[in-house]
C-alpha cells in the first residue's frame, strides 16, 4: 500500500516542484530579466526623445525670428550639456553630426569639436560610427559599446546607448545606460524570486507532509471501507441472485444487481437493464416510484406496471425493502407478475366489502355522524365566538337567546367571510352575522335523506333533534359526503385521474366485481345499466384525453359518439366497441388524417382495457365512420330516403348514436336534421318495421339448452327505436324510450309496461350471467343455460319471451298495414 502510494502522491508531488524550479530558472527569470531590460531601453528612448523635443523648442525660435541658427545651435548645445538624469544625477546627453564630429559630450570635453568617424573603444567597435549608420538606415536605433563609467574616465564598463537624428541640423543626440547597473538590479530581483522560491517550496512540503499523512489515513480508511462494502454486496448479490421470483437491488437511485428471472420477464439483456432507471421500468397507480422509495420506511407491497422491452405492460406486485451498504441507501425489488384474472379475483373480494359497507352507511342513520353541540350568547361579538371556536375545537356554534332559546347557527365560514370582505369587524355581535332560522332533522333519518335535505337547503350543517324535540348536535354536509364515498363513485374518480391506458385496464377488471354485487343485494337492473354506462363513458372520455394528449390538439371543433348498445346506454361485459366520430367543416386530407390517426389510438386502447373490436367495422378508426358533420347529414338522409328492410338492418344502429366527448353541439345539429329527415316518411318508418320482423323472435323449450339473450332482447330495442323515431322522442335509452312511449303515444299503455318489465328481466339475467363467467375465469357471451334457472325463473322467462313476440302484432298494425 506504501509503495502504491508513494507513487500516486509523493512523486507527484516532488516532480511539481521539479519542474517549478526548472521553470522559474529557465523560463520565467530569463523573461523577468528580458522584461526589465525592455523597460530600461523604453526609458533611454523616451529621454533622448524629450532631449530631441528641447533641440526642437530652439530650432523653432529660428522661424519665428527670435534667434539666428547659430545662436539657436549654441543655445541648444548648452541646454543639453547641462541635462542629468540617474539615481546620483550623473547620467547624460551627448551630440554628434553626421560626419561624425563631436559637437559636445559633456565629460569627454577633449572629443569635441574632433572627427570620431574612427573612434572605436576597448573591444574596437566604431561606436559613433555604428551610430551614424542607424541613423542612415532608420532614423535611429541602439548601439551596444565599451564607454567610462559616467565621469571616471578610468573605468571602462559595458554600455548600451540609444541614437536619434535630428534632421533639421543632421546632428546625432544618443544617451545611454550602463549595462552594469541593469545586472545589479537583475541580481537583486533575481535574489527576492530565489528566497521567495525557497519559502513556496518549503510551504509546499509542509502541505504535502500533512496531505500525505492524512491520505495515508484516508487510504487506510478506505480500504478497510471497501473490504466491508465488498462483503456487504456479496451479502446482497447473493440473495438477489438466489431468489427465485424477479429481483433487483438498486443503490442510489442506480441497478446494481439483478438476477436472470427479471431478464426473462422484461426481455431487456443484462447491460442494457443495469441503464434503466426505477422509472423507465415501473410505474404505480396513484404515486411514482421515486416518492415512494424516498419516503419508504420499512418493506411495503404496491401494485405496477412493469414495462418490457417490446413494449408490453405487465401488471406485477412489487415488495420494495430498505437496505444500506456503507451509508449509502437502497432497495430490493421481489417483482411478482399478477395476471388479469387474479386482479379480477381481489378487486371482487375488496369491493365486496366496499361496496356493502357503502350500501350499509347510506341506509343507517345519521346519528351515527352526530357532533356535540357548543352554545354561545347571541349579544357576544365575533371576536368572543372566534377565541371560543378556538378553545372549544369547534367550526360551528349554536347561537341562543339568554342561555336557553337557539336563535341561529354561526360557522368558521361565515365567520371568516365576514371579516375578511371587511362587512363587519372584530366588535360585530354575533346576532347581526348568524344563520336563521335553525334547520333541524331528525336524529332517525337515514344518511341518504340527510344528504338530499343538505343539497335541498343548500346549507353546510343541520342541527339534530331527537323524539322528544330536543337539540342533540349537529351533522355536516362533509362528514356525510366522506361517508358515501361508494366503490363506484371512486372507481369513476379514479378513471377521471388515471395517466396510463393500463390503469384504465386495472380499473375496468373492478367492474364485474361491483355488478355482481348489485346483483346479489336485488339492485335494479336499470340502476345497473346506468352504472356500467358511466363507468364505461368515463373509460372512453380519459382514452379520448390521453389519445389527444398523444395526438396533439385537433386542428377543428369535434365530437365522439358512441352507437347501438353503448349508445343506448346498454352495454353489458360483453359489448364491442360501436363509435364514430363527428368533425366540424369541410372534409379536407389533413383534417381527416388527424382524426384517423386520434381514432386509431382510442379503438386501440379500447380494445387493450377490455372493449373489444366491432367485427363489423363500425369504430371512429374506420375512415367510413369518421366524418364532417356534412357527410354525417347525407349519410342519414340516403338511409331514409333510400331505404329498404334489409339495408336499414345494418344501419339502425346509428339511430341510438350518444354524445360522449368533445363538442356536443355538433350531435345536437345532426340529431335535428335526423329529425327533419325522418319527418313524414311514412316508407321508411315501413322499412324500419318490417326490419324489426327479420329478428326472429326467440321462443323457449325445455328442449332448448340454451337461450341467447341479446337475440331475445333486440326485438324490443327495435320496437322502441321504430316509435321513438316516428314520434321525435330525443332518447336513445331503450326503457327511457318505452317510458315516453307510454306518455306520449296513443298505445295500449298496459302492453308496453309489460315489456319494460321483461326487458329489464332479461337485462338482469344478462348481466348475472356475464358477471359470473367473468369471476370464474370464463370468456363472457349471452348463452344462457335454461338447465341452470330455477323453476319461477324459467317460468318467469317463458311469460316474458311470450309477451315480446307480441311486438311484430302491434308492429304490423301500426306500420306495416299502413304503407302496403
Amino acid at each position: 500500500m506504501r509503495g502504491v502510494f508513494f507513487v500516486k502522491i509523493i512523486v507527484p508531488a516532488i516532480l511539481v516542484i521539479v519542474l517549478f524550479a526548472i521553470s522559474l530558472s529557465v523560463v520565467f527569470i530569463p523573461m523577468v530579466e528580458e522584461g526589465f531590460m525592455d523597460r530600461k531601453k523604453e526609458m533611454i528612448r523616451e529621454l533622448t526623445n524629450s532631449a530631441l523635443s528641447v533641440i526642437d523648442e530652439y530650432h523653432q525660435e529660428i522661424y519665428r525670428g527670435n534667434l539666428t541658427e547659430e545662436q539657436a545651435k549654441e543655445m541648444a548645445i548648452n541646454r543639453i550639456k547641462f541635462i542629468r538624469y540617474g539615481d546620483d544625477g550623473l547620467d547624460y546627453f551627448w551630440i554628434t553630426n553626421m560626419i561624425p564630429e563631436m559637437i559636445m559630450h559633456p565629460y569627454r570635453t577633449d572629443l569635441n569639436g574632433r572627427n570620431i568617424s574612427g573612434y572605436t573603444d576597448p573591444h574596437g567597435t566604431m561606436l559613433f560610427a555604428e551610430a551614424v549608420k542607424k541613423v542612415k538606415d532608420s532614423g535611429d536605433g541602439y548601439i551596444d559599446y565599451w564607454w567610462q563609467w559616467k565621469d571616471d574616465s578610468t573605468r571602462i564598463v559595458p554600455k548600451l546607448s540609444y541614437v536619434k537624428g535630428f534632421e533639421p541640423w543632421d546632428w546625432i543626440v544618443g544617451t545611454g545606460i550602463y549595462l552594469e547597473d541593469v545586472k545589479e538590479e537583475i541580481k537583486v530581483i533575481r535574489g527576492r524570486i530565489v528566497r521567495i522560491t525557497i519559502l513556496f517550496v518549503l510551504l509546499i512540503a509542509i502541505i504535502i507532509f500533512y496531505i500525505t499523512r492524512q491520505s495515508l489515513i484516508i487510504e487506510r480508511s478506505r480500504i478497510d471501507a471497501e473490504e466491508k462494502l465488498k462483503q456487504s454486496r456479496l451479502k446482497y448479490k447473493m440473495l438477489v441472485e438466489a431468489s427465485t421470483e424477479s429481483a433487483m437491488m438498486w443503490l442510489e437511485g442506480r441497478l446494481i444487481y439483478f438476477n436472470q428471472p427479471i431478464l426473462s420477464h422484461t426481455g431487456y439483456t443484462g447491460e442494457e437493464l443495469l441503464n434503466k432507471r426505477m422509472d423507465e421500468l415501473f410505474t404505480l397507480q396513484n404515486e411514482s416510484i421515486e416518492d415512494l422509495t424516498a419516503t419508504l420506511e420499512e418493506s411495503r407491497n404496491v401494485e405496477a406496471i412493469l414495462h418490457t422491452r417490446n413494449g408490453k405492460e405487465l401488471e406485477v406486485v412489487l415488495t420494495i425493502s430498505n437496505v444500506e451498504i456503507n451509508n449509502k441507501r437502497g432497495f430490493i425489488f421481489i417483482i411478482k407478475e399478477v395476471t388479469r384474472q387474479l386482479i379480477r379475483h381481489k378487486s371482487e373480494q375488496m369491493l365486496e366489502e366496499e361496496l356493502r359497507t357503502s350500501l350499509l352507511l347510506m341506509n343507517s342513520p345519521v346519528n351515527l355522524f352526530l357532533r356535540q353541540p357548543e352554545y354561545i350568547d347571541m349579544d357576544l361579538t365575533i371576536r368572543e365566538a372566534a377565541d371560543m371556536m378556538i378553545r372549544k375545537q369547534t367550526e360551528l356554534l349554536f347561537v341562543t337567546r339568554n342561555r336557553k332559546e337557539i336563535v341561529g347557527l354561526l360557522d368558521h365560514n361565515a365567520f371568516i367571510n365576514e371579516v375578511i370582505s371587511g362587512k363587519n369587524d372584530h366588535e360585530t355581535i354575533i346576532f347581526s352575522v348568524m344563520k336563521s332560522p335553525v334547520i333541524y332533522v331528525n336524529e332517525n333519518i337515514l344518511l341518504f335523506e340527510a344528504l338530499l335535505l343538505f343539497d335541498k337547503a343548500d346549507e353546510d350543517y343541520l342541527a339534530v333533534k331527537n323524539d322528544q324535540s330536543k337539540t342533540t348536535g349537529f351533522i355536516s354536509r362533509k362528514d356525510l359526503l366522506a361517508a358515501q364515498q361508494n366503490a363506484p363513485f371512486l372507481l369513476v374518480k379514479k378513471i377521471e385521474r388515471a395517466e396510463l391506458v393500463s390503469q384504465l385496464q386495472s380499473l375496468y377488471d373492478k367492474l364485474p366485481g361491483i355488478l355482481t354485487l348489485l346483483i346479489s343485494t336485488d339492485y335494479h337492473s336499470r340502476n345497473i345499466a346506468h352504472i356500467s354506462a358511466a363507468f364505461s363513458d368515463a373509460i372512453s372520455k380519459r382514452v379520448v384525453e390521453l389519445a389527444i394528449e398523444k395526438t396533439g390538439p385537433p386542428p377543428v371543433k369535434f365530437a365522439f359518439i358512441s352507437l347501438g348498445s353503448e349508445g343506448r346506454e346498454e352495454q353489458t361485459l360483453k359489448t364491442d366497441q360501436d363509435n364514430a366520430i363527428i368533425y366540424h367543416g369541410k372534409y379536407s386530407e389533413e383534417v381527416n388524417e388527424y382524426f384517423l390517426q386520434l381514432s386509431g389510438k382510442i379503438t386501440g386502447w379500447l380494445s387493450n382495457i377490455g372493449y373489444e373490436y366491432c367485427k363489423g367495422e363500425v369504430m371512429a378508426s374506420n375512415p367510413r365512420w369518421c366524418q364532417p358533420l356534412s357527410k354525417w347529414k347525407e349519410y342519414f338522409r340516403e338511409w331514409v330516403e333510400d331505404s329498404d328492410p334489409e339495408s336499414i338492418l345494418d344501419t339502425s344502429i346509428f339511430f341510438d348514436l350518444r354524445f360522449v366527448y368533445g363538442d356536443k353541439s355538433l350531435v345536437d345539429e345532426l340529431k335535428n336534421e335526423i329529425v327533419k329527415i325522418v319527418d313524414s316518411k311514412a316508407v321508411f318508418f315501413a322499412h324500419l318495421a318490417k326490419s324489426v320482423h327479420r329478428l326472429k323472435a326467440v321462443t323457449f323449450s325445455e328442449k332448448h339448452k340454451t337461450i341467447d339473450l341479446k337475440k331475445a332482447m333486440l326485438p324490443v330495442v327495435g320496437f322502441a327505436r321504430v316509435y321513438a323515431l316516428k314520434n321525435n322522442i330525443s332518447e336513445t335509452n331503450t326503457v327511457s324510450r318505452l317510458k315516453s312511449i307510454i306518455e306520449r303515444v296513443n298505445i295500449n299503455k298496459s302492453f308496453v309496461e309489460e315489456i319494460v318489465k321483461a326487458y329489464e328481466y332479461l337485462m338482469f339475467l344478462r348481466f348475472r350471467l356475464q358477471t359470473a363467467k367473468i369471476l370464474s375465469g370464463e370468456n363472457p357471451d349471452n348463452s344462457l343455460r335454461i338447465d341452470e334457472l330455477t323453476n319461477i325463473e324459467r317460468a318467469t322467462l317463458k311469460a316474458v319471451l311470450v309477451e315480446i313476440a307480441e311486438i311484430y302484432t302491434q308492429l304490423g298494425f301500426d306500420f306495416e298495414g299502413r304503407t302496403m
